[in-house]
């Protein structure tokens, strides 16, 4: 095992797109799986609108979001957990920005979710649309 250099970290970011959100339940960890896009800085990804993971993020941004991927052996893996604090997107244009960036790292045309982007928008307080900043992420990997 070996620790991830950044440029790792990040090029494991862009080209991986499903992870684990972990977030605080009161006093109780609390985590949900979802697909995301990353620009780089941000990874941008959301939850059911209303539901536990939305109420945990507004009640405690501190979360610690997790990538992880392993061939069937074990013999060769990475993990990645970004350390942040969640910013809900409440603006349409930061909602249709996250959408896009979620639809290009799924291999859609970047426009394929502004239809629930819109859906988004249009009450953005009772959305779940995240963006988590990539400043204090730590990787590893086998040797």
């Amino acid at each position: 095992m070996r620790d991830m250099t950044e440029k790792e970290i990040k090029d494991f970011i862009a080209e991986w797109t499903w992870g684990t959100i972990i977030a605080v339940d009161g006093d109780k960890p609390y985590a949900i799986e979802v697909t995301y896009g990353s620009d780089g800085e941000y990874i941008y990804c959301g939850s059911r609108p209303g539901g536990k993971m939305a109420k945990c993020i507004k009640a405690n941004p501190n979360m610690i979001f997790k990538i992880c991927n392993a061939d069937e052996t074990y013999a060769t893996w990475k993990a990645v957990s970004v350390f942040a604090k969640a910013e809900r997107l409440v603006k349409k244009e930061d909602i249709m920005r996250g959408i896009r960036h979620i639809a290009k790292g799924r291999g859609r045309d970047e426009y394929a979710y502004d239809a629930i982007g819109e859906r988004m928008a249009a009450n953005p307080e009772n959305s779940n649309a995240l963006r988590i900043p990539i400043k204090n992420a730590t990787g590893v990997m086998s040797s």
